[in-house]
C-alpha cells in the first residue's frame, strides 16, 4: 500500500534503494506508484489537539504543539487525574470503516495503576439559533453560529456499560457532504498509585480493521496526586419527564430499582468529572409521607419511612456509589462529595409564583407550610444523625430568582416594599429550617438571583443576617460584598451563568477556555463553587419518540443559548442518529470535559497553595484573567481574559512545576 497522506509534524519516508537499477526500469516503478496513488485514496490527515480547542466541521485544523512534537502526542498529569487529547480526522472524500485504538501504556507492578483510557466521537450539532440573546442582550462572547457545525456530545465508541464492551460508535464514516472533520476525544485517568515518571503507549488509527497511522504516545506523572475530596464546589440538577427517563420512561418513586440502575450512572459520571449531579428534589429520592406515599409537593410531611430515600443517598454520602463494587473506576474512589440538596421540593419559582403566594396568605408564608418545613427538617436532621452523615454540608432549594418585583429583573429599587415582603418572607423559611435542626444553621437556604444583593446591605432589605448560602448569577457577582462574605466561617458562595464579560459561557458555540474559566474563576477571586440550573432537561418530553435531543440539545424551543439546560444526553437515542446501538446511562458532552478541565485546575492551584506558593499563584491568574464578575467591563465585550489555548496549557505546566518542585524536596 503507498504512503498515507501523514499527518503535520509526521513524515513517511521512502526506503533508500541499496542497488543500482537500469533507467527504464525506474521510470516504469515510478509510473506504476503513480498509477496506485491514483487508484487507492489517501486516508484522512490526521491531527492531534488539546482539550481546550474546538474545531468545527468543515474548518482548517492544526495540530497543537503542546500536545504534538516531533510526531510524538505528549501528555502529563498527576495521579487521581484526568488528562485528555483530541484526534481530528480530515477527510478529501468518504472515508468508512475507521476506528482507533490507544494501548502500550507500560504495565506497572500493580495493574491497578496502569492508566485507563477511554474513547469517544463528537457528534456535532448545526443550531437553529445560537446568538445568546438572552441577557445580556446581543451576541458578544460566543462564537459564529450560522452554517457552522460544532461538536458536543462524545459517544463512546464501546459500550461503557456492558463487560463485553459492544461497539457503539465504531466503526465510523466521514462524510466531507457532512462535514470534512471528526474529533476523537480521548481520556486518560492516571489512577493515584501509578509511579511517578514516563510511560508510553501507542495510538492507532484505523480503517477495515488495518492501521493507516500510528503514533508514539508520551506520558509524563508527576510525583503527586490530585486531592480526593473536591475544594471547589460545583452542582447541577437533572430533570425527569424531560431528563433522565429518556433512558428508561420509568420514575423512580415508582420502580426506584429500575430507574436506579441507569440514575446512578448519571451520578458517577458527575463524580468522575469532579462535580455532584442530582435529581430535582421531587424527581429522585424522596422521604415519606405518613401514609406511604412519596413526599413530592412542597406542602407534603414527612413521616419516618426513609426507604425511598437513605438506601440510595447513603451510597453517594458514603462514597460507596464511587467504587468499583458499583461499577465506578476513576477519579476519588469511595470518596463522598462534601456538600448534598436536602430533600426539600423547590416551592418558589420566580416573583410571580412567591407574590401569589404572600397575597393569598396575608403577605407571610403559609403557618402550614412552615410548620411542615420545620418538621420535616427535624425529621431529617434525625436521619442524618442516625446515619452518619453529620459532616455534609446540607443546603435547601425552595427558592428561585425570587427577588424582582417582576421575573426577570435585574435592576431594582433597593427600597422596594415587594423586595422588603419577598425577604421577610425568606427569614421565615431559613427560621423553621433553623427552628427545626435545634436552633443551629445545619440546612442553608439556597440564595439565587439575577440581583446583586449588595444593593440591600444595610437597609431594611439586607439578606445577610439570614441566607448564609449565596448562588447570583455571574454578572450579579459583586466582588468585595461576596469575598467578604466567602471569607466567613459558615458562609458559600456560588455563581451561576450568564456570559462574558463576566464569565466563560455555557453556550455550545464557545471555546473549551470558557467553561475551563469556571473554576480557575474561584481560585482567582476566592468564590466557592458553580451552579448550573440543568444540566439534562429537553425541550420536549422523554415520550415523544420523534424527538432528536442531539439535534436539539437545548431546555425550550426558541432558545439562544444553544446547550443551556444540557450537559449530559440520554444514552437511549444513539441510533436515532446513526449509531449502532443505544446505551443504558447518560453520554458526556465537550463542554462537560472543559468543566472537569477547570475544576482539576482549581487542585493544582489549592495544591500549589498548600506548598507555600499562593503568591505565584495569584500573579498567573491575575496575568491570564485581568477581570471578570463585577470587575468586566459593562456592556457588549469578549471576556477580557486570554482566549489562547496555549496559555491555558502553560499555566497547568507552571503549576505542576511549582507542585513537582516542592513533592520532590518533601
Amino acid at each position: 500500500m503507498p504512503p498515507r497522506i501523514a499527518p503535520r509534524g509526521v513524515q513517511h519516508v521512502a526506503p533508500i534503494a541499496t542497488t543500482p537499477r537500469p533507467r527504464a526500469l525506474g521510470v516504469l516503478i515510478v509510473l506504476v506508484g503513480l498509477c496506485l496513488r491514483t487508484s487507492v485514496p489517501a486516508a484522512p490527515r490526521v491531527f492531534i489537539l488539546g482539550d481546550m480547542e474546538k474545531p468545527t466541521g468543515n474548518e482548517a485544523v492544526e495540530s497543537a504543539r503542546d500536545f504534538f512534537s516531533d510526531g510524538v502526542i505528549i501528555l502529563h498529569g498527576a495521579g487521581n487525574e484526568v488528562v485528555a487529547f483530541q484526534v481530528v480526522l480530515r477527510a478529501a472524500r468518504v472515508e468508512r470503516g475507521l476506528d482507533a485504538r490507544l494501548s502500550g501504556f507500560a504495565p506497572p507492578a500493580e495493574p491497578s495503576a496502569r492508566p485507563i483510557v477511554r474513547l469517544f466521537l463528537a457528534h456535532y450539532v448545526q443550531a437553529q439559533d445560537a446568538s445568546y440573546s438572552w441577557f445580556p442582550p446581543g451576541e458578544a462572547g460566543v462564537l459564529p453560529w450560522r452554517g457552522k457545525l460544532w461538536p458536543d456530545a462524545l459517544v463512546p465508541l464501546v459500550d461503557p456499560y456492558r463487560p463485553d464492551r459492544r461497539p457503539v460508535a465504531a466503526p465510523f464514516t466521514i462524510d466531507p457532504a457532512r462535514h470534512r472533520n471528526q474529533a476523537l476525544w480521548v481520556d486518560v485517568f492516571i489512577p493515584r498509585d501509578a509511579p511517578a515518571g514516563q510511560t508510553t503507549g501507542q495510538l492507532d488509527l484505523l480503517q477495515d480493521g488495518r492501521p493507516f497511522e500510528t503514533l508514539p504516545v508520551r506520558l509524563e506523572i508527576h510525583p503527586f496526586n490530585l486531592p480526593d475530596e473536591r475544594h471547589v464546589d460545583a452542582f447541577g440538577e437533572v430533570y425527569r419527564e424531560t431528563g433522565v427517563m429518556f433512558e428508561l420512561g420509568v420514575k423512580f418513586k415508582e420502580q426506584p430499582e429500575a430507574e436506579w440502575a441507569v440514575y446512578k450512572r448519571y451520578l458517577q459520571m458527575g463524580h468522575a468529572h469532579r462535580f455532584l449531579v442530582t435529581h430535582r428534589a421531587d424527581n429522585g429520592s424522596l422521604p415519606k409521607r405518613a401514609d406511604g406515599d412519596p413526599a413530592y409537593w412542597p406542602e407534603h410531611r414527612w413521616g419516618e419511612d426513609w426507604s425511598l430515600y437513605s438506601p440510595y443517598v447513603g451510597s453517594i454520602l458514603d462514597g460507596s456509589l464511587f467504587t468499583a463494587g458499583e461499577g465506578y473506576v476513576g477519579p476519588s474512589e469511595a470518596t463522598p462529595p462534601s456538600f448534598y440538596p436536602a430533600p426539600f421540593v423547590e416551592a418558589f419559582y420566580g416573583a410571580r409564583t412567591l407574590r401569589r403566594h404572600l397575597d393569598e396568605h396575608d403577605g407571610a408564608i403559609n403557618p402550614e407550610w412552615l410548620e411542615t418545613w420545620q418538621a420535616n427538617a427535624a425529621a431529617f436532621r434525625r436521619e442524618v444523625v442516625a446515619r452518619g452523615w453529620d459532616q455534609v454540608r446540607f443546603f435547601a432549594y425552595i427558592l428561585d430568582e425570587v427577588d424582582g418585583p417582576r421575573d426577570g429583573q435585574t435592576e431594582v429599587d433597593p427600597g422596594d416594599a415587594q423586595v422588603l415582603r419577598f425577604h421577610r418572607a425568606m427569614e421565615q423559611i431559613q427560621a423553621a429550617l433553623d427552628q427545626g435542626t435545634g436552633g443551629a444553621r445545619r440546612i442553608h437556604l439556597l440564595w439565587t438571583s439575577h440581583t446583586d444583593a449588595a444593593i440591600w446591605a444595610d437597609t431594611p432589605a439586607d439578606l445577610r443576617p439570614f441566607i448564609s448560602w449565596w448562588s447570583p448569577n455571574a454578572h450579579a457577582l459583586n466582588l468585595p460584598f461576596y469575598q467578604e462574605l466567602a471569607a466567613k466561617p459558615g458562609q458559600r458562595v456560588w455563581f451561576y451563568h450568564s456570559g462574558h464579560p463576566a464569565t466563560g459561557n455555557h453556550a455550545i458555540n464557545q471555546l473549551g477556555i470558557d467553561l475551563r474559566l469556571w473554576g480557575l474563576l474561584c481560585r482567582r477571586y476566592g468564590v466557592d463553587g458553580s451552579f448550573w440550573w440543568s444540566m439534562a432537561n429537553f425541550g420536549h418530553r422523554w415520550d415523544e419518540a420523534g424527538f432528536n435531543p442531539y439535534e436539539n440539545p437545548v431546555y425550550r424551543q426558541g432558545e439562544t443559548r444553544w446547550g443551556n439546560g444540557v450537559l449530559f444526553y440520554p444514552g437511549s437515542r444513539l441510533t436515532m442518529i446513526g449509531y449502532r446501538r443505544n446505551i443504558a446511562g447518560p453520554i458526556p458532552s465537550l463542554r462537560m470535559k472543559a468543566y472537569r478541565r477547570g475544576l482539576q485546575d482549581y487542585e493544582y492551584c489549592w495544591l500549589a497553595d498548600r506548598r507555600g506558593h499562593a503568591g505565584e499563584v495569584d500573579r498567573l491568574l491575575e496575568e491570564l484573567i485581568p477581570a471578570a464578575f463585577s470587575e468586566a467591563p459593562t456592556g457588549r465585550h469578549q471576556g477580557l481574559w486570554s482566549r489562547g489555548p496555549a496559555d491555558y496549557y502553560r499555566l497547568r505546566r507552571r503549576l505542576a512545576d511549582l507542585i513537582g518542585r516542592k513533592a520532590a524536596e518533601e
